[in-house]
């Protein structure tokens, strides 16, 4: 078979538009591989959720080894060690493959975020001399709720909670960041003391063992109606004034 440059790869598939790429060229410039869980701390945190009995963590850990990081949908950033400008960014497809011209394809079933770039610099090498690669996966998740932005965005898998927020235009005057949620197929999958420690913590996507298609929820700030004030300024008067008589009396 013969082996090809890199640098004449031509990958042909969309790219983040303007807004989005100059602060993922600069996410993409810091990742490092250490940025995501490999599989022994994945273990090690299942054998720490499974003792402290929170089962729905360790369920979540265990999706994450069985059936890996990437959903159909999620972008991946290929940048050439070699040459850092030469960025294509490419996108999972059905079956959990990517598609390299001229190549066969990845399947990145069962593969987690920590092994992606050694998964795809061993496929390469059956093509390509040298095949010096790194790449930064995206999850196109939604924030929604009382923030200034809501939507469906993708961001680095390294990025923080909260950052993600702020991308989003950050809460709305009338936000609740406080009661912020996580969820995934319409169910709390992280649930306000959960998301309030991810925030003090920095937890990153990848640390919450998020994947395509979770929400963000920033919900309302409760507001007491103004009827409910005037009930409310009423029953006080009432005792008030009942209070008078019987000291009268």
């Amino acid at each position: 078979m013969n082996r090809i440059s890199i640098l004449r790869i031509s990958i042909s598939l969309s790219v983040l538009g303007a807004a989005n790429a100059a602060p993922l060229r600069a996410q993409t410039a810091t990742t490092a591989q250490s940025s995501y869980e490999t599989r022994t701390q994945l273990e090690a945190k299942i054998r720490e959720a499974e003792n402290a009995k929170r089962t729905s963590e360790a369920s979540l850990l265990r999706s994450r080894l069985t059936t890996g990081d990437f959903q159909e949908g999620d972008r991946i950033v290929v940048v050439l060690e070699s040459n850092p400008t030469a960025t294509d960014t490419m996108q999972v497809r059905a079956g959990k493959v990517l598609q390299f011209p001229k190549m066969s394809d990845v399947s990145l079933a069962g593969v987690l975020r920590s092994e992606l770039t050694d998964t795809l610099r061993r496929h390469l090498a059956k093509y390509l001399t040298n095949p010096n690669v790194r790449a930064t996966p995206l999850l196109p998740l939604a924030v929604l709720g009382n923030v200034r932005n809501p939507g469906f965005m993708y961001a680095p898998a390294d990025y923080l909670l909260r950052d993600l927020i702020m991308r989003a235009g950050g809460p709305d005057p009338t936000a609740d960041i406080s009661k912020t949620v996580v969820r995934r197929d319409g169910k709390t999958i992280w649930d306000v003391k959960d998301v309030r420690a991810a925030f003090s913590d920095g937890l990153s996507l990848d640390r919450l063992h998020l994947h395509a298609g979770d929400e963000i929820f920033v919900p309302e700030r409760r507001r007491i109606q103004l009827s409910t004030i005037l009930t409310l300024l009423s029953a006080t008067a009432a005792v008030s004034v009942a209070a008078t008589q019987m000291h009268g009396r």
